[in-house]
């Protein structure tokens, strides 16, 4: 398995661009996965400066409704494979986030024009329930809440207004290599929890070790409990390899790092990584 990053916060190569979002391009034997596609055509330009040729693309996997997640699918190279889109349908929902003040709210949904979702709603594929979308590749569905360390995520809202109501983001999905090392996860933000999404991928496939993790982990913020716990959970499931990404907060990356040693790979975009 291959992994090239085609969209992130940071980038350190000449001539890439970040963005806040994620891409990944994933080769997995015979299949090609796009994993998101960030919020612009960022993930083009660094594609072609990486000679990924994104016509190989055999599906594309949004991890769940955000804009930096889902925006550039926009920009997509249109192709006679037309590629089958999988993403839960609560993706579609109108959502948004609390500005600081507390007062008003800010759009952060897929910002796609009617013109646009109409070209590609007949690729949609969606994905409510674990799926396995080609041998050894699964999308795990709804994750459900089990780790009560690991709080709600806050300032989230979906519904049309004025009357928000709060957005446990249940569309966010896992995307699962079952390999002969083990599990490769990865995660889009993990907003239900990273190890409640960890232990939910354990409960799943028994029996297997998480030996990858590549994911935004939405840690930025989070008590130094909570943060110490998420990396011991790591630790006590001996995985190989944490790749944190976008949202994980670059304090949690240095903490992960100091305690995860060299399994913690800080990588950005621009780089490609074999798992």
């Amino acid at each position: 398995m291959r992994m090239h990053i085609l969209t992130d916060n940071r980038t350190r190569k000449q001539d890439f661009l970040a963005e806040h979002g994620l891409s990944l391009f994933i080769e997995y034997e015979n299949t090609n996965i796009l994993f998101d596609t960030g919020q612009s055509d960022v993930y083009l330009h660094n594609a072609a400066l990486m000679g990924v040729d994104l016509n190989r693309t055999d599906c594309i996997v949004l991890s769940h409704g955000h804009y930096d997640h889902c925006g550039g699918l926009a920009y997509f190279p249109e192709s006679d494979r037309s590629p089958k889109i999988y993403v839960h349908e609560a993706a579609f929902a109108k959502k948004y986030a609390l500005n600081p003040g507390g007062t008003t709210y800010r759009e952060i949904g897929i910002p796609w024009s009617c013109e646009e979702y109409e070209n590609i709603k007949n690729r949609l594929v969606f994905t409510k329930q674990n799926m396995q979308i080609a041998p050894g590749i699964h999308l795990c569905g709804e994750i459900p809440s089990a780790m009560a360390f690991e709080e709600v995520p806050h300032g989230f809202y979906c519904g049309d207004g004025p009357d928000y109501s709060h957005d446990f983001i249940k569309d966010e999905q896992m995307l699962v290599f079952d390999g002969e090392k083990g599990l490769s996860i990865f995660l889009g933000c993990s907003h239900p929890g990273v190890v409640n999404c960890l232990r939910y991928a354990a409960k799943l496939f028994p029996g297997k070790k998480i030996h990858t993790l590549t994911a935004g982990m939405h840690l930025d913020n989070v008590s130094p409990l909570r943060l110490q716990m998420t990396i011991q959970h790591m630790i006590d499931l001996d995985i190989q390899k944490v790749i944190p990404l976008h949202c994980t907060g670059i304090f949690a990356i240095c903490e992960m790092k100091r305690f995860l040693g060299d399994r913690c790979l800080p990588l950005c975009a621009g780089d490609s990584l074999e798992l």
